[in-house]
């Protein structure tokens, strides 16, 4: 055996201590770091098993039957606007057509 000087020796308990401390806190880390991972894995498995990947998409759900009663009101609606103002647009046409003509009419011919 080997006598080592009392400074010497407290030094090495130090480091001992340290090292002893530090190993401590990184499985304690570890074991939390696996816990979590763990935890997360088991939430993803769930999400999975809730919503599975499929190739095909999974289809909007169906408006109810009011809701297909009102977007067809008001697209109606919208049909009978659009088509109100053209026939306004298609009279003030035939009118300016007219006046067109009326003033063609009137207006003397250019002999050169």
């Amino acid at each position: 055996m080997r006598l080592v000087s009392g400074a010497k020796y407290a030094a090495l308990q130090y480091r001992y201590e340290r090292a002893s401390q530090a190993r401590e806190e990184a499985e304690k880390l570890a074991a939390e770091r696996l816990s979590t991972i763990t935890r997360q894995a088991a939430e993803l498995a769930a999400l999975r098993d809730k919503s599975p990947d499929t190739p095909v998409q999974v289809p909007r759900p169906l408006a109810g039957d009011a809701e297909v009663r009102r977007q067809l009101h008001l697209a109606r609606k919208a049909m009978a606007a659009l088509d109100e103002e053209c026939r306004r647009l298609q009279h003030v046409n035939e009118v300016q057509a007219r006046q067109l003509c009326a003033h063609a009419e009137k207006a003397p011919e250019v002999t050169p």
